[in-house]
Parts: C-alpha cells; structure tokens; sequence
C-alpha cells in the first residue's frame, strides 16, 4: 500500500508539476506580449512625434511658399495697374489727337505736294515769307486718323514690352 500509496503521490507531484509549468508559461507569454505591446506603444509614440515635428515644418514650409506667392502676385498686380492707367491714358491721348484732327487737322512740315496733275510749274510760288515751297500742307483727316492710331498702338506695344520687362525682373528678384 504504501507503494501504491508512493506512486499516487509521485504523480500528484507530477500533475503540479505540469500545472506549474503551465502557469509559468502563461505567465511567461503574458510579460512577452506586454513588452511586445510597450514596445510597440513607444514605437507608435516615436512615429507620431516624428508625424507631428513633420506636420508643423511641411505648414511653416507651406506658409512661407504662400507668402511668397502672395508678394509675387502684389507685384503682378502693382504691374498690371501701371500698365493699365498707361493704356488709358494713351487711348486719352489719343482721343484728343483725333478730335484735334477732326477740328483742326494734321499738318506736315514737309515740302508741298504738288497737286494731282503732276504739273510742278503750276504749284503755288513761295510765300511772302520766302519760304522756298515748305509751307505747311493739310493730311487728309482719313491720313491723319491712322497715322495717329498707328502712332497710340506702337505706344501701347512699348507699354506691353515695359509691363513684361516688369513682370520678368519681378519673377527673377523673387525670393527661392
């Protein structure tokens, strides 16, 4: 009996046994598991300060390139403004010219066109002033009007070609 008795307490120990090492097992893999989760709770916190230091730099860079966009576009506008109170005023001009030409005519200081005919002998003699033929001769009004428009639109291209000149030197000054 008492061996028998010898043997039941032999795997008593033994079923303990396995049950302690069960245990300590569960226990084991429950610190692993812990740890692998600290560890992966500082690597999330690592990462979302790096996100965070990133957000704020990618804004500042953002705010600057804004800012910068922003002069560029003032100077633009500054250009433009110039430009477009040029062009009035050269279409201003313009309009007096033509409403002169409609009142009083163009006149060139060239010598006299002889008449149509062709015929220099019978052009009108010197003036009493002793002008030899340079007197003053009358532009047809239709004459007058393109020479004056051509006159504006060459103004206004120079005009143009300045408020581009602008617009390049305010491109290139601009900061990187």
């Amino acid at each position: 009996m008492n061996h028998q008795r010898g043997i039941a307490t032999g795997w008593l120990y033994l079923i303990g046994l396995i049950v302690l090492l069960s245990l300590l097992s569960g226990i084991a893999t429950a610190i692993y598991h812990a740890g692998a989760k600290s560890e992966r709770a500082e690597w999330q916190a690592r990462e979302a300060r790096i996100n965070a230091e990133s957000a704020i730099k990618i804004e500042a860079a953002n705010r600057r390139v804004r800012d910068i966009e922003q002069d560029i576009a003032q100077l633009l506008a500054n250009e433009s403004a110039g430009y477009q109170a040029k062009l009035k005023e050269k279409d201003h001009a313009l309009q007096i010219a033509l409403d002169s030409v409609a009142t009083v005519g163009l006149f060139s200081h060239g010598p006299a066109c002889p008449p149509s005919g062709g015929d220099s002998a019978s052009s009108p003699p010197a003036g009493a002033s002793g002008r030899d033929g340079a007197a003053r001769a009358k532009l047809p009004d239709e004459d007058a009007r393109f020479l004056l428009s051509e006159a504006s639109r060459a103004d206004k291209i120079v005009e143009q070609l300045t408020a581009c000149q602008g617009v390049l030197r305010a491109d290139r000054t601009k900061p990187n």
